[in-house]
Protein backbone atom coordinates (compact mmCIF):
# COMPACT_ATOMS: atom_id res chain seq x y z
CA UNK A 1 0.00 0.00 0.00
CA UNK A 2 1.11 3.44 -1.04
CA UNK A 3 -0.35 5.56 1.43
CA UNK A 4 -3.18 5.21 4.75
CA UNK A 5 -6.87 4.11 3.77
CA UNK A 6 -8.94 6.91 3.45
CA UNK A 7 -11.35 8.18 1.39
CA UNK A 8 -10.47 10.72 -1.54
CA UNK A 9 -12.00 14.33 -1.31
CA UNK A 10 -11.06 14.89 -4.70
CA UNK A 11 -11.32 11.51 -6.80
CA UNK A 12 -14.73 10.77 -6.29
CA UNK A 13 -17.77 10.20 -7.97
CA UNK A 14 -20.26 9.21 -5.15
CA UNK A 15 -18.19 8.83 -1.57
CA UNK A 16 -14.64 8.99 -2.65
CA UNK A 17 -14.44 5.29 -1.60
CA UNK A 18 -12.87 3.55 -4.83
CA UNK A 19 -10.55 6.79 -5.55
CA UNK A 20 -9.05 6.23 -1.79
CA UNK A 21 -8.68 2.53 -2.59
CA UNK A 22 -7.30 3.41 -5.70
CA UNK A 23 -4.50 5.75 -4.34
CA UNK A 24 -3.65 3.55 -1.11
CA UNK A 25 -2.96 0.70 -3.79
CA UNK A 26 -1.11 2.69 -6.17
CA UNK A 27 -4.12 1.92 -9.11
CA UNK A 28 -6.01 3.76 -11.57
CA UNK A 29 -9.38 4.75 -10.50
CA UNK A 30 -10.79 4.25 -13.06
CA UNK A 31 -9.58 0.77 -13.02
CA UNK A 32 -10.99 0.04 -8.97
CA UNK A 33 -14.26 1.72 -10.10
CA UNK A 34 -14.63 -1.21 -12.97
CA UNK A 35 -13.35 -4.04 -11.01
CA UNK A 36 -16.15 -2.68 -8.36
CA UNK A 37 -19.07 -2.72 -10.62
CA UNK A 38 -18.41 -6.30 -12.65
CA UNK A 39 -17.59 -7.43 -9.17
CA UNK A 40 -20.83 -6.54 -8.01
CA UNK A 41 -23.13 -7.63 -10.62
CA UNK A 42 -21.88 -11.11 -9.70
CA UNK A 43 -22.03 -11.33 -5.86
CA UNK A 44 -23.18 -8.54 -3.18
CA UNK A 45 -19.60 -8.31 -0.90
CA UNK A 46 -18.37 -5.59 -2.87
CA UNK A 47 -21.75 -3.43 -2.53
CA UNK A 48 -21.44 -4.26 1.64
CA UNK A 49 -17.57 -3.06 1.43
CA UNK A 50 -18.22 -0.13 -0.65
CA UNK A 51 -20.97 0.53 2.13
CA UNK A 52 -18.57 -0.42 5.21
CA UNK A 53 -15.56 1.93 3.71
CA UNK A 54 -17.89 4.46 3.31
CA UNK A 55 -18.87 4.46 6.73
CA UNK A 56 -15.48 3.84 8.49
CA UNK A 57 -12.90 5.77 6.61
CA UNK A 58 -12.36 9.26 6.75
CA UNK A 59 -11.96 11.49 3.73
CA UNK A 60 -8.04 12.22 2.98
CA UNK A 61 -7.19 10.68 6.65
CA UNK A 62 -8.56 13.40 9.10
CA UNK A 63 -11.97 14.76 7.20
CA UNK A 64 -15.02 13.12 8.86
CA UNK A 65 -16.45 9.66 8.08
CA UNK A 66 -19.29 8.71 6.49
CA UNK A 67 -21.18 7.92 9.50
CA UNK A 68 -20.06 11.40 10.83
CA UNK A 69 -21.29 13.37 7.98
CA UNK A 70 -24.81 11.03 8.10
CA UNK A 71 -25.27 12.65 11.61
CA UNK A 72 -24.51 15.93 10.81
CA UNK A 73 -21.02 16.72 12.43
CA UNK A 74 -18.83 16.13 9.39
CA UNK A 75 -19.46 19.77 7.74
CA UNK A 76 -19.45 21.87 11.02
CA UNK A 77 -16.27 20.45 12.08
CA UNK A 78 -14.47 21.17 9.24
CA UNK A 79 -15.56 25.11 9.32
Amino acid sequence: MKEPLSRSGSDKVLTGVCGGLARSLGWNALLVRILMVVLSLFIGLPVIAYIVMWLMLPVDGSGPTGLEELQGKGKADQA
